[in-house]
């Protein structure tokens, strides 16, 4: 899987790719768009250049907050990603959001394409997303899962609230550091082959999970087979901002 999206703050949308084919031969197995706020990360770049560059963002965009929370945000960040690239995640990126009563706020988004080594050439891909459902239901009673059908095709969807274990030298702490984080996870059946887009979309604000819920579903509806063009995105931009109950992202 590769992701050709590239980073950008100062247009409307960033487009991402996702495929785990050999990157020399084969186009993107779909793609999807961005929303503003949401910066694409280079997953070959270095951790330690990543969280200055970080934190240099944080600091820009949210002078007001504390040393805390700017030093909580790159770290918490930063191991999330690091989670995300040792789970075989080959896009990942990052949404600052200032929430409607001011605060701030940030989530992450990754996602893995899922080929089985072998199998037939082709799959039914509602009985698939079917499949993963049941296997959620089972896995997460406590979580909401069920089906939904999006432009592309059917997927399965499963949102529940995590407990993670932080480490706590992270934080310059003895004791691991416990967090709780929603998140929502969507298996798409790819059209090209047997296999999976997995998506997940996660954060620490469960209180503002609202406002967040237009910018995920703005995702979602943009997943394509085929290459956005500049009236796509346009739609996709004008989306998130009419599902995103009264927040604002910075760019």
């Amino acid at each position: 899987m590769s992701s050709t999206g590239g980073a950008s703050t100062t247009e409307p949308t960033t487009t991402g790719s996702a495929s785990n084919k050999p990157a020399t031969t084969e186009i993107p197995d779909l793609w999807f768009e961005l929303p503003p706020g949401f910066t694409e990360f280079d997953l070959e770049e270095d951790s330690e250049e990543r969280m200055l560059r970080m934190a240099d963002a944080v600091d820009l965009l949210f002078s007001g907050a504390t040393p805390q929370q700017k030093f909580s945000f790159v770290v918490s960040g930063e191991y999330a990603l690091q989670t995300m690239i040792s789970a075989g995640a080959e896009h990942a990126s990052a949404s600052l959001l200032r929430t409607s009563d001011g605060k701030l706020s940030q989530a992450t988004l990754c996602v893995i394409v899922e080929r089985p080594d072998i199998g037939p050439e082709s799959q039914d891909r509602m009985n698939t997303a079917k499949r993963t459902a049941v296997q959620w239901r089972e896995q997460h009673p406590d979580a909401d899962v069920g089906l939904i059908m999006l432009p592309y095709g059917p997927s399965a969807v499963c949102i529940g609230d995590r407990s993670l274990q932080l480490p706590g030298a992270l934080f310059g702490l003895e004791k691991p550091v416990h967090s709780t984080v929603r998140q929502a996870q969507f298996c798409v059946p790819l059209k090209t082959g047997p296999g999976s887009a997995l998506f997940v979309f996660m954060t620490e604000d469960i209180e503002h999970w609202g406002e967040y819920l237009g910018v995920l579903s703005a995702i979602m509806q943009s997943v394509s087979a085929d290459e956005p063009n500049e009236e796509s995105r346009a739609v996709v931009a004008g989306t998130s901002d009419t599902g995103n109950t009264g927040s604002e992202h910075e760019r």
